[in-house]
């Protein structure tokens, strides 16, 4: 009877376990305000983006697109395969599936429209935060500088790249010859 106790009180820990770690890592959102933009805009950034996806290190095997004008929501499914090379290590397959939807809303505060950016399945949150702001990346640059907006003052311009300095060619020193001594009979013992 202590036995089946036990078991029991162990079971109903690793359940509890098992939905708190559900109920963290499901369905993890994140968000984005667009001030200075239009919602035709971002709209149209959103479905470029979704249906034309930029990675530098993964390949995109499948990418499924669902887009629903009327709600202004896309929902997206993403297989994305590397292979990840390391230094000391073999090569390593690496695949990763998406499912996520992104939704065009307004945040009543600030008047601006936002993107929401939301995974649809059980994924660790990091992950996600890192996919949205590939997304909302992508997005900025290809909506570029809100119209009617200048660059904020004191802004700092873009990185210029800055030419290496020119080798400086330095002559090379020639020793002098060296005069060879002068050949003395050795002395008799």
């Amino acid at each position: 009877m202590r036995t089946t106790t036990a078991f029991n009180a162990r079971l109903s820990t690793l359940i509890l376990a098992t939905g708190f770690i559900s109920a963290t890592v499901g369905c993890t959102t994140r968000s984005q305000v667009f001030e200075g933009y239009g919602d035709d805009q971002l709209w149209t950034a959103m479905v470029a983006s979704a249906q034309k996806p930029t990675y530098d290190d993964w390949r995109v095997m499948d990418n499924e697109v669902y887009v629903d004008e009327a709600t202004r929501r896309i929902e997206v499914y993403r297989v994305l395969k590397r292979t990840l090379v390391t230094p000391y290590s073999t090569p390593r397959q690496e695949e990763r599936e998406w499912k996520f939807q992104i939704a065009l809303g307004r945040d009543p505060e600030l008047d601006s429209p936002t993107v929401d950016f939301t995974a649809r399945q059980l994924v660790v949150p990091a992950y996600v935060w890192t996919e949205a702001d590939k997304f909302f990346l992508q997005m900025r640059t290809s909506l570029g500088v809100p119209t009617g907006t200048t660059p904020a003052e004191g802004s700092a311009p873009p990185p210029q790249a800055v030419p290496a300095p020119a080798a400086e060619v330095v002559p090379a020193i020639v020793p002098e010859p060296v005069p060879e001594p002068a050949s003395e009979p050795l002395p008799e013992h």
